[in-house]
Formats: C-alpha cells, structure tokens, sequence
C-alpha cells in the first residue's frame, strides 16, 4: 500500500472514532440543541461539586471527602476547553439555552474568565486539603465570585 492510501485510511480511522465518540454529523458539527444540553449538563456537574464544598462548610451533612470529590469535579469542569462547553451557534433562542449573544463577542474575555475558574478551584482544592473550614469558605467564596462573574454578565436571568 502506498503512503497516500495508509494516510487516507487513518484519517477516515480517526474521523470515525471521533464520530462515534462524540456524535458528530458527517459535516464534523453536532446538533446544537445537544450541544446546549451536554453545556447544561457539564455546569449542573460543576454546581454539585460546588454544591457538595458548600455543604461541607455549612457543616449540613457533607464530608470532608464529598467535599474533596465536590472540587476534584470542578476542577475537572475547569480544564475543559471553553470552546467545547459554549459552542458558537447556542446562544438563547436554542433549546432552552440561556446563554447570552455577548459570551461569544470578545471571545478573548471569555477564555480569560474561564481560565480563572481552575486557580480558584486549585485554591479550593488546597482549602480543602488543609481542613480549615474558615479557609474553604473563604477559598468557596472565591471561585462562586470567579463562577457568577460570568452568570451575570452572559447568561439570561433566571425567574
């Protein structure tokens, strides 16, 4: 077999492991209706991991290792790539998306603001490592600011 033809094969090898792994059309894009509800999906998972942390400080029944796993989520939300999370083409108007038009005009900020989001986690993580609830309170309080900077500003109210 040729280079040419080894190369075509692979690339259709990988073309359909991507498909198969992540859904996506023959034209290489998901459905964004999908791609509003795995965005959906993917911030109730960073919520409960913050979730859990806040339960543990408020010392309503949350461990110190559901806290642990509460953050070790968040963290794992944080180094998502941003791209993947708010697709462009999802904004409100799109399912039941509540994402505002404007994440996606200064693209630069975005990826700034979601890059906050894992040192603030890291320092949660510490927090939490350390068992000081003073400390993770403190820490829990950071990365809610680092998180609802963005809500408020980019997504739609909710009533």
């Amino acid at each position: 077999m040729s280079n040419r033809v080894v190369n075509v094969l692979a690339a259709a090898s990988v073309a359909g492991m991507l498909f198969a792994t992540f859904g996506l059309s023959a034209a290489g894009a998901a459905d964004p209706a999908e791609q509003v509800k795995d965005r959906q999906q993917t911030m109730k998972k960073l919520g409960g991991g913050m979730g859990a942390v806040a339960k543990y400080v408020k010392n309503e029944g949350a461990t110190a290792e559901d806290a642990a796993k509460g953050v070790a989520t968040v963290l794992a939300v944080s180094k998502m790539d941003p791209k993947a999370i708010f697709p462009e083409g999802t904004a409100v108007g799109v399912a039941d998306s509540a994402a505002k038009p404007e994440l996606w005009k200064d693209w630069n900020d975005t990826q700034k603001r979601w890059a906050a989001v894992q040192p603030a986690a890291t320092q949660l993580e510490a927090a939490i490592k350390g068992g000081d609830r003073a400390q993770i309170a403190q820490a829990l309080g950071a990365t809610s600011k680092t998180c609802g900077g963005c809500h408020e500003d980019f997504r739609v109210k909710k009533n």
